[in-house]
Formats: structure tokens, C-alpha cells, sequence
């Protein structure tokens, strides 16, 4: 039996409506209270980066408020009948109380935001697990050519492949111009009219972000680029990713064939990881992996990725110094000094510390399903998965 989406009912739709009104006003709340940090760009986001919706929120007064009506709707999405969407709002709803708690001043150890917020493993990666991902690395360098110890093949290999700084803004609009023509022919044709403009910023914590509000995709110019890391970057964040995943459910609200949960976008929830998973997949739906180079990166994003999930534990669950930490980014990712000082400063953002996560646990979460996805299936996986909100439980679901 096919699984397009979880199966909304009247209840549902009901229930979706206050979680809404109830999610905005907890933001609002927080946000009259949060200490702003010295990262503008994700400070700026609040709880709530994107709210597609025209819903008033609910005025709180106190977290215990908050806590009250998150715990009282969860009780209630008990009696929905889809189990998918079930087991996903059970989740959620969770990942909110957890966050509440957080916020009222309640401890909570890193693990355990981790686990609670998002609902993934808050495992490190081993020794022999990121052993294996560097021989695999060398061998596709090897088999490119290149020769030398690892750290001299992966130097060698991005100063070819690396896109001249006075380029980036050329080689970014046609590739998000071949990677939009391909989610039309192949996934969605109704992004054929949305329009991504790229922008290169300076002085963030961050290589790419999307903007979907306003249609542009943002580049962090203080790093350098291979042009296989722009396609990863175009695909993730524009054409199939972000901008994509939010048109669609965006296109769902409005037809009103999908709850109004799907028309926002909450940080550090159990919707993150597959929200991630999504963007780190997305060029491999539109059968963009096609060079023997796009293989080297494919690989060296997931040490990358993988990095950022260990260097946040060493941070905030070892006690690790920061030149500590870099030295391992370094190492192991292979990381330039720029670039370690940027993902510091992620890692370092008391909200979006845990979110390090959504990333590699989203993408082998998203992965983990679609690699077993027949040819035929593969339309109606893109249904379910775009326009039904999902944990990296619940994705795994689909049948």
C-alpha cells in the first residue's frame, strides 16, 4: 500500500490550527526574551524562521503556560487516525516541550537536547567509522589521479576544482538554472516559475543559507568553492531543497490539502533532521551526480557533515577547548582556518548547537529510504516526502 501522504482528517486540521497559534505565540515569547548573541544572522530567526501562515499567536505570559496547552494538544493528537501523522505530531509536540523546558531554565544536558529536541542519535562518530570514510576518500582521489599522502591528494584536488571568487556569482545562476530545469522535468513541475537569486555575504557562521521569503540564496564569500560544492549548495538549499520543499508544502496549505504545521519552518524540532535530510539528498533525485569529482565530494561532504556533529559533542558534551575542536576540524575534515572559525561560531550558538545534527542524521534518515525506492515509486516517494511534515522516525514509514 502506497503512502502519497499521512491522511489528514477534520481533526487533524483542527489540531494543526492551534498547534500554529500556539508554536507562533511561544515564539513570540521568546523572542520579547531571548539575550541576543553576537550572531545577528541566526538570532534574527527566533524559534520560527518561516511562518507562511496569516495565523495571530497566542499571548503567553509565562513558559509554564506554554507548557500547559503543548502537553494538553499532544493528549489530544493521540486520537488521530493516521499513524504517521500520529507518531510524527507525538514527536513534535515532544520536541517543543523539550524546547519550552529549555527555555524556562530548565538543565538539560547537550545529549539530551540533542535527543530531545530532535529525536536522533546523539552519538559521536568512532575512530573506525570516520577511518573508513577517509580510505574511501582516498581511494576516489586515486582513482582521480591524484597522488600523495590524503591531506596533499584532497589539497591538490580542490585547488583544480576551486571556482574563482569573481566567477561565484556566474557559475551560481547557472547552476541553479540547470538544477530548477531538472526538478521540473523530473519532480515538480510547478517550480517552473520560481525564481532563486544567488547573494554573496560576508561575516557569517554559515557557507549557504536560503531565503525563501524573499528568493534568494545567500553565499558566505569569505570561503572558497569547488564547483562540486556549489552544486551540492545550489541543490541543498534552492532546486530540489529548501526553496522547493517549502513551495510545495506551501502550494499543499493553500489547497488546503495539507495541515498548517507544513507552513512553518521551526528550528531544532523533530521536523529538522528530514527538513536537512531533504537538501543533503536533493541532488541525487535530480540524477546530478554524474563526474567522477561530484563522487570525491560526495564523500567529502559527509566527512564534513560528520565533523560538525562531532565537534559540537566535544564542545558541549566534552568540555573540549576550542583549539581543540579545530584541530580535530582540521584533521579530519580537512578544514581551512577560515572555514573552522565559521563553524565555530555555529557550533557555539546556544540554539543551534544541537541543530548540527539535523544534518547528517536527516540525510542517512532520508537516504536509508530512498535508496530502497524502486524507479516506479520514486513520484509518488517525492509526494510523500515534500508535502508531508516527517521525522527521522516517521520518513522511514513510507511503504
Amino acid at each position: 500500500m502506497g503512502t502519497k501522504t499521512a491522511g489528514f482528517e477534520a481533526l487533524d486540521l483542527k489540531l494543526s490550527q492551534d498547534y500554529t497559534q500556539i508554536v507562533l505565540g511561544m515564539d513570540e515569547f521568546y523572542r520579547k526574551r531571548y539575550s541576543s548573541s553576537t550572531e545577528a544572522s541566526l538570532d534574527k530567526e527566533g524559534l520560527v524562521p518561516i511562518n507562511l501562515t496569516s495565523e495571530k499567536p497566542n499571548q503567553y505570559d509565562s513558559w509554564e503556560e506554554i507548557l500547559s496547552e503543548l502537553n494538553h494538544l499532544r493528549s489530544r493528537y493521540v486520537f488521530i487516525q493516521s499513524e504517521i501523522r500520529r507518531n510524527y505530531m507525538q514527536q513534535q509536540i515532544g520536541s517543543l516541550i523539550t524546547l519550552a523546558n529549555w527555555c524556562s531554565g530548565k538543565e538539560i544536558s547537550f545529549r539530551e537536547k540533542v535527543r530531545g529536541l530532535l529525536y536522533v542519535n546523539e552519538n559521536p562518530f568512532s575512530i573506525a567509522e570516520r577511518n573508513e570514510l577517509h580510505q574511501k576518500l582516498d581511494a576516489l582521489l586515486s582513482k582521480r589521479g591524484l597522488a600523495g599522502s590524503l591531506t596533499e591528494k584532497v589539497w591538490k584536488w580542490e585547488h583544480a576544482q576551486r571556482v574563482p571568487f569573481l566567477k561565484l556569482e556566474s557559475v551560481l545562476k547557472d547552476l541553479l538554472s540547470e538544477a530548477k530545469k531538472r526538478v521540473v522535468e523530473k519532480m515538480f513541475p510547478e517550480m517552473e516559475d520560481v525564481e532563486v537569486t544567488p547573494v554573496i555575504v560576508t561575516g557569517v557562521p554559515y557557507s549557504a543559507y536560503c531565503d525563501y521569503v524573499g528568493g534568494k540564496m545567500y553565499i558566505n564569500g569569505d570561503l572558497s568553492y569547488t564547483y562540486e560544492a556549489l552544486k551540492h549548495l545550489v541543490s541543498h538549499e534552492s532546486f530540489p531543497g529548501h526553496t522547493t520543499h517549502m513551495r510545495i508544502r506551501e502550494i499543499a496549505v493553500q489547497s488546503g490539502c495539507t495541515p498548517l504545521d507544513a507552513a512553518l519552518v521551526i528550528t531544532n524540532t523533530a521536523s529538522s533532521s528530514v527538513f536537512e535530510g531533504i537538501g543533503d539528498n536533493g541532488i541525487n533525485f535530480i540524477d546530478w551526480v554524474n563526474t567522477i569529482d561530484d563522487e570525491i565530494y560526495s564523500v567529502y561532504q559527509e566527512i564534513k557533515s560528520i565533523s560538525g556533529i562531532n565537534a559540537a559533542h566535544m564542545i558541549h558534551a566534552e568540555q573540549k577547548s576550542d583549539n581543540e575542536v579545530a584541530a580535530f576540524l582540521k584533521e579530519f575534515a580537512f578544514g581551512e582556518e577560515i572555514w573552522i572559525q565559521s563553524r565555530l561560531r555555529f557550533f557555539k550558538h546556544s540554539l543551534r548547537a544541537p541543530f548540527i545534527y539535523s544534518y547528517w542524521r536527516g540525510n542517512e534518515a532520508v537516504k536509508e529510504v530512498y535508496r530502497n525506492v524502486s524507479e516506479n515509486k520514486k513520484p509518488l516517494f517525492y509526494q510523500f516526502l515534500y508535502k508531508n511534515m516527517l521525522s527521522a522516525d516517521t520518513v522511514k514509514q513510507f511503504r
